[in-house]
């Protein structure tokens, strides 16, 4: 665990689309994810990093990895860095299931 890895350098923030450039990160970082590129466990880019790979302000990636924590996607860890979270189950799985009664009446 603690592996960093590089964030894909095709992946680049559109600086004249009227989309803010936070969202746009976040975005990017989002499908690096669920394609595989960064996995859980990995350790981000750090804030620097992003920075001049992006071309953006720090408050930008900072607003951009804040967003990811609170969606579950990051973890920061105080001296280490920020490292991509395993997926968790969201509750739309457990509310669409049913039992095998309520799956025989359906049927019905």
């Amino acid at each position: 665990m603690g592996e960093q890895v590089k964030i894909n350098k095709i992946n680049i923030i559109d600086h004249s689309s009227p989309l803010p450039y936070y969202f746009q990160l976040k975005e990017l970082l989002i499908e690096e994810i669920k394609k595989g590129r960064l996995k859980p466990g990995q350790q981000i880019p750090s804030e620097f990093k992003l920075c001049e790979q992006f071309i953006v302000s720090r408050t930008v990636v900072r607003q951009a990895i804040s967003s990811l924590v609170q969606n579950g996607y990051l973890n920061r860890e105080k001296g280490r860095g920020t490292f991509v979270t395993k997926p968790k189950i969201t509750e739309n799985l457990f509310q669409n299931l049913t039992g095998s009664y309520e799956d025989m009446l359906a049927r019905v």
